[in-house]
């Protein structure tokens, strides 16, 4: 069981509620590693520029695909994603995928060489287990 937290009424919760995710928390949530290192540097676009979807799936974390007709998607799983400690991550992992496309370096397949070696870098600036991440 969790530890007790105090909620800002001074309330005590024994419990972790899920996150209902939100195309704005998405957007909040790409906006942010959008600001940290090493994403910083590889002028991606503002989060208002990329369409979030919320999946109903269970299929798959998240997927990033680009769509001819609106650009830029990141799309995560509900059914897989509730909590901030691996909303993070798998946005990071998204937005490299996000790179690789602005870059052409992306291919059909999951991960390339390139992504591998991104992965990699941002994961040693996050502190993200690359395992887990790739």
């Amino acid at each position: 069981m969790s530890a007790p937290m105090t909620s800002d009424c001074g309330k005590v919760r024994r419990d972790r509620e899920e996150m209902k995710l939100t195309p704005a928390i998405l957007e909040a949530t790409y906006n942010f590693v959008r600001a940290t290192p090493p994403f910083r540097n590889w002028r991606l676009p503002a989060g208002h520029q990329v369409r979030f979807r919320v999946l109903k799936t269970r299929k798959k974390l998240g997927v990033y695909q680009w769509d001819n007709q609106v650009g830029h998607v990141v799309s995560v799983s509900e059914g897989k994603v509730s909590h901030t400690i691996v909303l993070v991550p798998l946005m990071a992992h998204e937005m490299v995928h996000l790179y690789q496309q602005m870059c052409g370096t992306d291919t059909k397949t999951e991960h390339n060489a390139e992504f591998i070696r991104l992965a990699l870098i941002v994961c040693r600036h996050h502190g993200f287990d690359p395992k887990e991440f790739t």
